[in-house]
């Protein structure tokens, strides 16, 4: 599905006239959260009081023969819920301009994997091409009673790939909308909210594109009907077992049953990219060796088969009710 969309407009692209009007009248309001400073742009503007739901980046602050100086963006929130007709709509609201030839700036791609906890991916996961990678522990989403790794990432914002506990979010969200409704007003749950139960474990595999890097393929508003043909996903691969048991002491010796369990220890503890990462540094480049030597100890029999060609399935069939819907 889509998850984000940042699109870029060119400086002289006029507002539609409910949308001009609020910005006026936000301005005439001290301490007002409508209209806020921004570093980058000459305000933001929170939109959503006019039935659009987006942040309007207004301005880009360049030297007038510097690129893209002038320029504004549009920030569309909750992509998820809405189709593609859905998002065209709230883009025409904003500005009176036809969506199709829009820049996009930032596209998050993903797709949401039931009943597979995270763990299951830090072994088995490997991301080609990309130069960083680090698993982020229990910092901004908790799990109370649990410990382990809620993050797996790779890459560098705003081009990365990230793996990651959807419910845990979604609990954090709603700890915030607890906060804010009053008193009389019934408990908030996750199904009510979110469309889930309690006991629900979603990962969610995720692609950030951003940063001047945009595919050509979907690099506008108008292509995104291609996203039925595009596979975010290309750079993800999973490690499946082979179906093998873990081998015994009697059956290949002890110095080689022991280097096999620290390997698998290790390979938990590590994740699959970085122990690919760090038995190659130690081995002297003989990393491949290794791993086929000890392959039953790393790949030992699984108890359910996801491939990336799963992970992509399940996302097209996700932004295909988008665009259709």
């Amino acid at each position: 599905m889509i998850d984000k969309l940042e699109l870029r407009l060119p400086p002289l692209t006029p507002l539609s006239p409910r949308v001009r009007e609020f910005i006026l009248e936000s301005r005439h309001f001290k301490n007002s959260t409508r209209t806020m400073s921004s570093g980058r742009y000459e305000r933001v503007t929170d939109i959503r009081p006019v039935g659009i739901d987006a942040l309007l980046h207004y301005g880009l602050k360049r030297k007038e023969n510097e690129p893209h100086a002038g320029e504004h963006k549009l920030e569309l929130l909750d992509t998820s819920k809405k189709s593609y007709s859905g998002l065209a709509m709230q883009i025409e609201g904003c500005f009176d301009c036809a969506p199709d030839d829009l820049e996009i700036m930032r596209i998050d791609l993903c797709a949401d994997m039931d009943g597979v906890p995270v763990e299951w991916f830090l072994n088995r996961t490997r991301i080609k091409f990309k130069r960083v990678a680090h698993e982020v522990g229990l910092l901004k989403y908790q799990r109370v009673g649990k410990a382990g790794i809620q993050t797996i990432s790779a890459g560098k914002r705003p081009n990365i790939v990230r793996i990651y506990d959807k419910v845990a979010e979604y609990k954090d969200q709603l700890q915030k909308l607890q906060r804010k409704r009053s008193r009389d007003a019934e408990e908030l749950t996750l199904m009510h909210e979110f469309g889930i139960a309690e006991d629900a474990t979603i990962t969610r595999v995720e692609r950030q594109f951003g940063g001047g890097r945009i595919p050509a393929k979907i690099d506008c508003f108008g292509l995104l009907p291609r996203l039925l043909d595009f596979n975010p996903f290309a750079s993800v691969e999973i490690l499946n077992g082979t179906g093998s048991k873990i081998p015994t002491i009697p059956k290949i010796g002890l110095d080689a049953w022991l280097t096999g369990t620290r390997l698998s220890q290790l390979h938990r503890e590590m994740g699959e990219q970085q122990f690919r990462r760090w038995l190659n540094a130690n081995s002297t480049g003989n990393g491949a060796r290794y791993r086929k030597k000890y392959e039953a100890f790393l790949n030992p029999e699984l108890d359910r088969t996801i491939t990336a060609q799963t992970i992509f399935e399940t996302y097209r069939e996700s932004v295909a009710k988008q665009l259709t819907a």
